[in-house]
């Protein structure tokens, strides 16, 4: 129905003249994102245009200015990240955790299809099937009357679990004990592992990569086949004490570019990773590592990157390491 109803939104131009019904649709698109406060960042409110793809705010007539000159994002029928999944009531409060997902994940219509129920020709794909998960997670209430969603819940046991350092073991018997307290209708998870599988579709990547036992190189690329360490003839596996054999050091390496990415899809830290660019300085005060002089001068260096606010400088820590200094014997 609704990709009847609203096909004016992908047929946009007569000629080099935008057609009236998409002038009066994208009016109406405005309007609607006004009537749901709660999806909205103050005044701003998400942008479908391909660029922004959901995930920037802007105010109403730049996002009016963004579709006219480049529409909507692909199979944009429903609008789901302005809020026209919820229930339309007075009463409905912001879901801090349906934003995050929308944040990390961004849109996809065949995510937002499926979720409504409507029929598609297509199975979803994998990162489709996360979305779904997770936004019903952040709906679904943990149990019929609670105020917490099961991907709070799921959130929050995860964030105890790192600020205290509690073990799987700990953390299992908390989480069976709390199943034990709610009502028997409830979608938490009596351990660990099913608690964390809610969160699965927000993990960020990751690499484990064997090492050099004393920290001679990485079993990684030319070196990837290799079983001794070509520099000290160490082994690169150990075995257990049932005769598995296991890395004998293994590193953990977190790429970079999609944990720069989330920053910016996250609305309230993309505001942060800019603040450089858009707040006053104040002469001969250090406010901001971009008041140093290494700051400067690699913006003297690469103008074309400093023009770009959005690029990312990095900063190599070498607190406790001596590269020139003496070891005691």
């Amino acid at each position: 129905m609704k990709r009847r109803e609203r096909s004016w939104m992908y047929d946009r131009l007569d000629g080099r003249n935008l057609k009236p019904d998409f002038l009066k649709g994208v009016g109406e698109f405005i309007e609607f994102c006004k009537e749901h406060p709660t999806c909205n960042d103050g005044d701003k409110i998400r942008c479908p245009c391909p660029l922004c793809d959901n995930r920037r705010f802007h105010d109403t007539e730049t996002v009016r200015v963004h579709l006219y000159k480049k529409g909507f994002v692909r199979n944009y029928y429903q609008w789901i990240c302005q809020g026209e999944s919820l229930v339309e009531s007075s009463r409905v409060q912001p879901n801090q955790y349906r934003d995050m997902v929308i944040d990390a994940l961004g849109n996809n219509q065949e995510h937002l299809v499926n979720e409504e129920g409507n029929s598609v020709e297509e199975e979803p794909n994998d990162e489709a099937k996360k979305f779904i998960d997770l936004l019903k997670a952040a709906r679904d209430p943990l149990y019929e009357g609670s105020k917490l969603s099961v991907l709070e819940m799921a959130s929050r046991i995860a964030s105890l679990k790192c600020e205290f350092n509690l073990q799987h073991r700990c953390v299992d018997g908390f989480a069976s004990l709390m199943n034990d307290a709610i009502p028997n209708n409830n979608q938490m998870g009596r351990t660990f592992n099913s608690t964390k599988k809610v969160l699965e579709g927000l993990e960020l990547p990751q690499e484990r990569i064997h090492t050099c036992p004393k920290g001679c190189l990485l079993f990684w690329k030319g070196d990837a086949q290799l079983d001794k360490c070509r520099v000290c003839g160490s082994d690169r596996y150990k075995k257990t004490a049932k005769g598995k054999l296991i890395p004998a050091k293994v590193l953990i390496y977190f790429p970079i570019t999609p944990r720069l990415q989330r920053l910016y899809a996250t609305k309230n830290i993309s505001e942060d990773m800019t603040w450089h660019a858009k707040n006053p300085r104040v002469q001969n005060t250090f406010a901001h590592p971009s008041d140093s002089q290494a700051w400067k001068h690699l913006d003297t260096t690469f103008p074309n990157f400093a023009s770009e606010p959005r690029n990312v400088r990095l900063g190599l820590c070498t607190d406790g390491f001596a590269p020139h200094g003496k070891f005691g014997s």
